[in-house]
């Protein structure tokens, strides 16, 4: 009998340091590794934002599993992004087909319909789609998102304005900043269309949105300077600098202009102080006073106030350029040539508007970029 009672206690802690060894080592809470599929490596790469792996990877899933839907969906949209929209379009088409599919598949494929028709310049085709989309919910933003390309895409700006108002209400937006945004974006559309008038009324929609909206404020200046109306153009111009000192270098050339132009020299002196007293340190208001000196014939004034702005930008162009003349008229050939040997050192381009999303680079100033639609930071 001992020995039946050594062998089953002997047993038991035989048990227990297993178990225990067993537990140490994970146990059930364990996570088994995934497998290690093609799929996976799809997934993994589309992470690291590799769209090459990816794409090979996808290829090689459904090559494999032809009833893998998320890898089809997966691959089309690729394609898309890597300039092939037709095939991708195909293949999300096929899908629309198929039986089988989730919700979320069906769906998912439907979005990536749309994005296609976009990309492959059908805008109305788009548009259906996505209006088709937004009636299995009217209140998802996706939806509503895919739609206001869709419109975008159609140029069919009435029906973007309602669309992104409804958006802003899906999304619980109670600031009126981004509608206002929105509006000057499809004013500035409008104008490049030539269609002044209707650009007018989305500008002024975004003023009634936000009251001192920069972009809104600079192009009905514009407006308003090219149908003569020069007094209410500054009165605008200058409200934007006022209010929006970081951004008063967009309006210093059409100020100068339409201050010379009225012979009202005092008044630009005096609107450029004002701005300094807001932004002291902007270089740019300091070269727009001196190039007014330098107009007006004050040549000491404006060197002295060039070599202002040089402190704050010494490799500042045309500075520069303004103070060789300044020191030609004065018959100081010595400066001049001194500062024409600083120039060929400065090697800062002058400021342009680059899109930081296509690189595409403009000397006007944009709400949206033009080619990619993609918003300014400086909006």
């Amino acid at each position: 009998m001992p020995g039946i009672y050594a062998f089953v206690l002997g047993g038991g802690v035989l048990a227990l340091v297993g178990w225990a060894a067993w537990t140490l080592s994970g146990g059930f809470t364990t996570v088994q590794p995934g497998p290690d599929t093609p799929y996976q490596h799809g997934l993994d790469a589309l992470l690291r934002g590799d769209r090459e792996e990816a794409l090979l990877a996808f290829t090689e899933t459904v090559q494999i599993d032809t009833d893998n839907v998320d890898a089809y969906i997966h691959l089309g949209n690729l394609l898309r992004e890597m300039g092939e929209p037709g095939r991708a379009l195909y293949i999300h088409r096929e899908l629309t087909v198929r039986a089988g599919q989730t919700p979320s598949q069906t769906r998912a494929t439907r979005e990536a319909l749309v994005l296609d028709l976009i990309a492959l310049d059908r805008p109305t085709e788009a548009v259906e789609e996505a209006e088709e989309l937004l009636e299995l919910d009217r209140k998802s933003g996706r939806f509503l998102h895919l739609l206001l390309l869709a419109h975008e895409a159609a140029a069919d700006w009435e029906r973007a304005v309602e669309v992104r108002s409804e958006l802003a209400r899906a999304n619980g937006e109670r600031a009126n900043g981004n509608l206002a945004r929105y509006r000057s974006a499809v004013g500035e559309s409008y104008l490049r269309a030539g269609k002044p008038r209707e650009a007018e009324r989305q500008f002024k929609s975004a003023l009634r949105l936000e009251k001192d909206h920069p972009a809104a404020l600079l192009r009905l200046g514009d407006i308003c300077y090219d149908r003569d109306r020069p007094d209410r153009a500054v009165v605008l111009w200058k409200g934007l600098a006022l209010k929006h000192p970081e951004k008063a270098h967009l309006v210093l050339d059409r100020l100068e202009t339409a201050y010379f132009e009225r012979g009202r020299f005092s008044e630009m002196s005096e609107a450029y102080e004002e701005l300094l007293s807001r932004n002291p340190r902007d270089a740019r208001i300091l070269f727009a006073l001196a190039r007014m000196h330098a107009k007006k014939g004050d040549l000491a004034e404006a060197g002295r106030v060039l070599g202002e702005a040089l402190e704050l930008e010494p490799k500042s162009l045309s500075a520069r350029a303004l103070l060789i003349d300044v020191h030609r008229r004065l018959g100081d050939t010595g400066r001049a040539l001194d500062e024409v040997e600083t120039i060929l050192q400065c090697v800062a381009p002058e400021q342009r508007f680059v899109c930081a999303g296509c690189g595409a680079a403009s000397d006007e100033y944009w709400t949206r970029c033009p080619a990619c639609s993609a918003w300014s930071p400086a909006a």
